[in-house]
């Protein structure tokens, strides 16, 4: 990010608008911002972090408090940066939260904080990407420049006194910025993924672990060797009934086939009769049919000739049009050979008036001077009115100053006269204020009692709500609690008739242990599921929250209205007697004594303004009387000036004609004839472009009219040859006469009909002599089957297969049930071996990548470890010069203590000791100066990354302050071989070595009135 414009309005100490144009610095400039403590210097680095984030460098001050003090009140505090990215340019512009002055009435109002970012694309107003929204313009600035405020105050702006913030972060924070940095959060996603698939691989084991005991437990079986015994003892039962079952099944399928080849000879007799009293009727339908195979016949045939007829009727239609078209050509050529004959006569007649034009050219030059001197006669004449009127006012005024002294003095004796009167009247306001002020407390106290006693019965109304509300879902917790218990002592009862069901004589019970069972429980209806026990608990548990939640609403209406009751009672104390009277009495009473408290302060104000007036009049008359002196004097002066110049007047009147002396005389005679000019010049040039637009037309018309007659000759021609092709035509078919022909003729779609009806007529015959012929051979020598004797036949094997299958399903359910569980044992156990092995794998790749082994290192922190590498090795180089060889930064291996993050951490070696030391062990100029090393180490690192953030700006906020002479001079020298590497550098410092060194600054002048800016050196 590269600033390019900055400009500032009421920000800061800066009351103005005052703008930094960073381009007039030159390309990748080393400048200075100078100038005294509290101008604004560090305001600079706070105007670019709000511009892009909405806070300040320090983070100390909020953005509504950047509003200039001094500003003017109409002047909206705000802020606007052009900077480049690339090779694109970007203009935000925010204004923080502010009050401003209402634009109606006095008073401020609240102004929203604001924001809008656009792309700069050469255009005029350029590409809107934010229109208003803060937030928005904040997460596109973060998305564009890839870091956040934090980030960027720790790479881009080293604010003053947070220099070391970067230096001293620990392995977490500088994770944070460096994976922003150098774009690797693709480590932390595969970080993330590999412990996210781990714990889902531990999650399976533990359920299929699960799995196996509640398999288990669905086998009321107690292990797998317990299962396998089961199994053995169940085999011989079950093959022994399987025998029985098949042969069964057997007899019972050869009487089902007896039976079902009666029944298909019973069906076939019936479909024969069917089948043949429909071939019948189709037989019947046969002229018909040959009927439609003639109509049919002849549509082909009228098909065959009808383009021809097409041709003809065609031609016919085409040369009908064509005659049309010729009459209106003809027509319309001798209408363009008329008109041609008439432009030319116009013509003729406009160039002859065009002579007259030379004589009314000259007629405008006399003209024109006579006007010049009509402006110096109106001249004279409007100092002449001007002069008499001058006079004439001086003696009105004279007169209206000798009557004002007249009513001065009339007016001062009936004001004293006034003031006597209205000072008798003004007895007792001070009583009639004090009587409206207990009038109207008593009438705003009867208000509130009303509103009160409406509030009580409202809530004597809402009290009654939330107790039936109360009684109704107490009634169906109870309801719903009594239906829970059945249903769990339902799930109970089942469980123990299931228990009972697997039970054997000299087996122990799985509950008691007896191996006598008298009295086994037995299921009294459906077995009720153990998610039906869950769903009645929690509607349980529903119905008793609804129930606390409508009593403490009662509650709180009980409540309420008692506290409304108490207010009622105490403003029914307060008024007294007055707590029934009718609102309307009291408010009578208020008006009356609210007018006669006005009219009394009306007439004290009305005493008060003749007071002032009578202190007015003595200096107003005296004043009068001096102006009526000078007036006089004025008077004699001004009849001298009418007298000159009214000779003037009489000398240019003699001069113009009489005919043009009137106003405006000779511009209207010079406005006519260049009207005449005018008109003359348009009428020539419309005639001759009259006379070309004719001939043009007269042409083209012509041309037309000869097209057409060649056409229609042609298509004469045509349609001769159609109509003989078309009656040869007709002659060699088979119709007799055209007509003949137009009733042969049938749509494709009746045709398709016709063809459709024919087709399916021959194939239905077909089908049904076929069929027929079949069923007469299928059923040829048999006779009807006796259905009743081998139904019963049927009947007895079906009850036989029922007892020998209901014995082997029972054998068969409980042999594929233990063999189940076997199949789902073998399957859980390879699973569960399956997810272990996985496990052995992911779970050491996650545990690896999240750092959980070793030194503490995850992924991402050992690439960005190797990347830190590369920035120390640049930061150490501009070290060990500015430290003249003493220092440089290295990171440290060890692991932290405990589960901290380690693997970023620096550290600093001091050459002149041999050791390496925390850097938190450095001076206030060391720290600086390692802090301003790692920051151009960290920018050089990034930018030498493809698709890196681009940290082409640094500014720095003081530090220098803490270094000698001999430092200052290296750390200089440093930031300008940056310089030349491409970057543009900004220092602020008091420092008057450096205002001596850096020929190029930008001074903030503090003044009285707001601060200013002064770009120096360009």
């Amino acid at each position: 990010m590269k600033p390019l414009l900055l400009q500032l309005q009421a920000f800061g100490p800066f009351a103005a608008t005052e703008s930094i144009d960073f381009t007039a610095l030159g390309n990748n400039p080393l400048f200075l911002i100078n100038g005294p403590t509290g101008a604004g210097k560090s305001t600079l680095l706070d105007a670019i972090c709000f511009a892009l984030y909405g806070q300040t460098t320090g983070g100390e001050r909020e953005p509504s408090q950047m509003r200039c003090d001094v500003a003017e009140p109409s002047v909206l505090t705000e802020v606007r940066l052009d900077f480049s990215l690339g090779t694109k340019q970007y203009r935000i512009r925010r204004v923080p939260q502010q009050d401003k002055p209402k634009t109606r009435g006095e008073g401020s109002t609240a102004h929203s904080p604001e924001a809008q970012l656009w792309e700069l694309d050469g255009s005029e107003k350029g590409i809107l990407l934010v229109a208003r929204k803060v937030n928005d313009a904040t997460g596109q600035i973060k998305e564009l420049i890839g870091l956040d405020v934090e980030q960027f105050r720790q790479v881009m702006v080293l604010p003053q006194g947070k220099f070391r913030e970067l230096l001293l972060a620990d392995s977490s924070d500088r994770e944070k910025i460096f994976s922003q940095l150098f774009q690797t959060q693709i480590y932390k996603r595969i970080e993330d993924f590999l412990k996210s698939k781990a714990s889902g691989i531990k999650q399976d084991v533990e359920r299929h672990q699960s799995e196996i005991r509640g398999i288990l437990q669905v086998a009321e079986l107690n292990s797998e060797a317990e299962i396998v015994e089961a199994l053995n003892q169940l085999q011989p039962a079950l093959a022994e009934a399987q025998q029985n079952r098949v042969a069964a099944q057997a007899d019972k399928k050869a009487s089902e086939q007896a039976q079902e080849k009666a029944q298909r000879l019973i069906q076939r007799f019936a479909v024969l009769g069917e089948k043949q009293g429909l071939l019948a009727l189709k037989q019947a339908a046969a002229a018909a049919i040959d009927n439609s195979q003639k109509d049919l016949d002849r549509a082909t045939n009228a098909d065959a000739v009808k383009p021809l007829f097409d041709n003809a009727r065609l031609a016919s239609n085409v040369l009908a049009k064509i005659e049309s078209q010729l009459g209106e050509s003809s027509a319309q050529v001798a209408q363009a050979q008329q008109r041609l004959a008439t432009s030319d006569q116009a013509l003729e007649l406009a160039r002859e008036a065009a002579t007259i034009l030379t004589a009314h050219n000259k007629r405008e030059v006399e003209l024109q001077h006579l006007q010049q001197q009509s402006h110096e006669l109106s001249s004279a004449q409007t100092t002449l009115a001007e002069a008499d009127a001058a006079s004439l006012s001086v003696v009105a005024q004279l007169e209206n100053m000798r009557q004002q002294l007249l009513m001065l003095s009339t007016e001062r004796e009936r004001g004293e006269f006034a003031v006597e009167v209205l000072s008798r009247e003004l007895e007792g306001v001070a009583e009639q204020q004090i009587l409206l002020d207990r009038l109207t407390t008593q009438l705003g106290l009867r208000r509130e009692l009303e509103v009160s006693r409406v509030q009580q019965r409202e809530k004597l109304a809402g009290e009654g709500t939330s107790r039936h509300a109360y009684q109704a879902s107490a009634d169906a917790f109870k309801s719903t609690e009594t239906a829970a218990k059945k249903t769990e002592l339902s799930w109970h009862a089942g469980q123990a008739a299931l228990l009972a069901r697997e039970l054997q004589h000299g087996e122990s019970c799985p509950v008691c242990g007896s191996r006598e069972h008298p009295q086994p429980a037995a299921p009294d209806s459906e077995l009720v599921d153990k998610t039906e026990v869950d769903q009645s608990r929690v509607l349980l548990g529903l119905a008793r929250e609804a129930m606390e939640l409508d009593r403490q609403r009662w509650d709180q209406a009980i409540n309420a209205r008692e506290l409304i009751s108490a207010q009622c009672l105490r403003l029914a104390r307060v008024l007294g007697p007055l707590a029934e009277a009718p609102l309307l009495l009291l408010q009578e009473n208020q008006a009356e004594c609210a007018a006669a408290l006005a009219s009394l302060l009306a007439k004290h104000d009305k005493r008060h303004q003749l007071q002032q007036r009578l202190e007015l009049i003595k200096p107003e008359y005296a004043v009068l009387a001096d102006e009526l002196e000078a007036h006089n004097r004025q008077l004699v002066s001004r009849n001298e000036d009418v007298v000159r110049v009214r000779t003037e007047v009489d000398r240019l009147t003699a001069v113009l004609p009489k005919d043009l002396r009137e106003p405006g005389a000779i511009s209207q005679s010079i406005d006519e004839l260049r009207a005449r000019i005018e008109r003359l010049t348009v009428r020539l040039a419309a005639a001759e472009q009259g006379h070309i637009d004719a001939r043009s037309n007269s042409d083209k018309s012509s041309s037309r009219h000869q097209a057409l007659e060649q056409q229609h000759y042609e298509q004469q021609q045509l349609m001769a040859e159609c109509s003989s092709i078309w009656r040869a035509s007709l002659e060699s078919s088979l119709f007799t006469t055209e007509q003949d022909f137009h009733q042969a003729l049938l749509e494709q779609q009746q045709q398709q009909i016709l063809q459709a009806d024919i087709n399916s007529y021959h194939s239905e015959l077909n089908a049904l002599k076929g069929v027929v012929e079949q069923i007469q051979a299928e059923v040829a020598g048999a006779a009807q089957p006796d259905m009743a004797a081998i139904d019963k036949v049927l009947a007895a094997q079906i009850a036989r297969l029922n007892t020998a299958d209901s014995v082997w399903q029972t054998l068969e359910q409980r042999h594929q049930q233990l063999a189940g569980i076997v199949d789902k044992l073998d399957c859980a156990h390879r699973e569960n071996q399956a997810l272990e092995t996985q496990y052995g794998v992911i779970g050491t790749l996650s545990e690896v990548a999240n750092g959980q082994t070793g030194n503490k290192i995850s992924l991402q922190r050992f690439v960005l470890s190797v990347l830190l590498d590369d920035v120390l090795i640049q930061a150490s180089q501009r070290l060990n010069v500015m430290s003249k060889g003493r220092y440089r930064l290295l990171r440290k291996e060890d692991r932290a203590k405990g589960n901290k993050a380690s693997g970023l951490e620096l550290e600093v070696e001091d050459s002149y000791s041999g050791k390496t030391r925390p850097v938190a062990t450095l001076s206030g100029g060391e720290s600086f100066l390692a802090a301003l090393a790692l920051a151009l180490g960290l920018s050089d690192v990034v930018q030498s990354y493809a698709g890196g953030i681009k940290l082409d700006t640094l500014f720095i906020d003081e530090g220098f302050g803490s270094l000698d002479s001999e430092s200052l001079d290296l750390a200089l020298r440093t930031l300008i071989d940056l310089q030349a590497s491409g970057r543009t550098i900004g220092i602020i410092s008091h420092v008057s070595e450096l205002k001596e060194q850096m020929a190029l600054r930008v001074d903030v002048i503090g003044e009285r009135q707001g601060s200013r800016i002064a770009i120096v050196g360009c």
